[in-house]
């Protein structure tokens, strides 16, 4: 497995020995040889550069330390070769910096890492962003299936995805958190930035992938991003503590008995969904805060995605079975809704702070007064 690097007049590589030697290298002098130094001269190539820059991301005492030599380090890296080092994060394992087949463990972030960090340019953090992989996946890519795969088919309007969207991005921390170290959550009131951002990132993918059609689902994804992370800053943050909500041990048995033997992410999102959505159909809201606690103290990252369905649930096996009697209830439910347009974010709000009954309960008393 080689890495080709930038440079012209002549092609060349960082090979898996030469990573391994970086890696492991006790001094930063060990990974420069003289002959490399005059290579780089007359070859217009940073191989020497790159070791360094390999070395200090392996032997980084911060990440602050990390985030700035995985920057140099990408800057040398040929545009085709880019998706060979990546950020890995998830919100169920450590995040690391993969070279290759190689990964090296993140620093966590404290409170000085943001101000540890260099100024960032456009090109740079569009670089970053690029290399951000969340659960596997690539984050400025693939982030509009995200919060997609939440919404029936039939819901995935334009507002409604884009909502779910960004209540994605504010559930799951460790994603919202990287986007914000490197620096895309500074658009600004006419969205300049933001533009900029999917500007940049447009260029860089073209050069990457040579596809349109990712070019352009990356450039809207990157200008979406930094407009939530920018948001983000203006509502509390949704991760809440879930040691409010009282736990029956008979609920919290079973509730671990439904997951306990399933191992994929998807069907453990499955199980826990079906369990709530017996316990809303009874009218058992506070149970079923119950059984998402237990839940996301046992897989915090599919809990997130979890959260994000569980209004919709309220609204279909709850609201609607209470408006059965009433021949005007779903043109009041679809009024509230026009009236309240985040309330899927202020149900989620409220089952992360263990008021999920509080809060269905006071809506459907106004949908209930809601005049049509």
């Amino acid at each position: 497995m080689d890495i080709r690097l930038s440079g012209f007049l002549y092609s060349r590589s960082i090979n898996e020995n030469d990573i391994r030697a970086s890696v492991t290298a006790q001094r930063e002098k060990d990974v420069v040889s003289l002959w490399g130094k005059i290579a780089d001269w007359f070859l217009g190539t940073k191989v020497e550069a790159a070791k360094v820059a390999l070395f200090r991301l392996a032997h980084a005492d911060t990440l602050a330390q990390q985030l700035t030599s995985f920057s140099e380090l990408k800057r040398y890296v040929a545009p085709a070769r880019q998706d060979l080092l990546t950020w890995q994060i998830s919100d169920n394992d450590p995040p690391v910096f993969q070279i290759g087949d190689f990964e090296i463990l993140c620093h966590a972030v404290t409170e000085n890492t943001m101000a540890n960090l260099p100024p960032f340019d456009l090109d740079d953090r569009a670089r970053l962003l690029c290399s951000m992989h969340y659960d596997g996946q690539n984050v400025v890519s693939e982030y509009h299936y995200f919060a997609a795969q939440s919404l029936a088919f039939t819901e995935r309007t334009p507002d409604a995805v884009r909502a779910a969207q960004e209540r994605f991005l504010s559930l799951n921390p460790n994603l919202l958190r990287a986007v914000k170290l490197i620096g895309l959550d500074q658009n600004d009131v006419k969205g300049d930035f933001a533009r900029d951002m999917s500007l940049t990132v447009e260029r860089m993918v073209s050069q990457m992938t040579e596809d349109e059609d990712t070019t352009v689902r990356a450039a809207r994804n990157a200008e979406s991003l930094s407009i939530f992370a920018t948001n983000s800053k203006r509502v509390p943050d949704p991760s809440m503590s879930h040691s409010d909500v009282a736990l029956d041990p008979a609920l919290l048995e079973s509730t671990r008995a439904a997951i306990r033997f399933v191992r994929e992410s998807s069907a453990r999102a499955d199980a826990i969904l079906q369990t709530l959505t017996e316990r809303i159909k009874v009218g058992q809201l506070r149970e079923a805060n119950s059984v998402y606690a237990v839940f996301a103290e046992r897989y915090p990252g599919n809990a997130r995605r979890v959260a994000g369905i569980v209004p919709i649930k309220v609204f279909h096996h709850y609201w609607m079975g209470h408006l059965d009697y009433d021949h005007l209830g779903d043109q009041r439910v679809t009024t509230w809704q026009t009236q309240n347009p985040k309330w899927e974010d202020d149900g989620v709000k409220a089952l992360l702070g263990g008021t999920l009954d509080t809060w269905a309960e006071q809506a459907l008393t106004e949908i209930r007064r809601t005049a049509v």
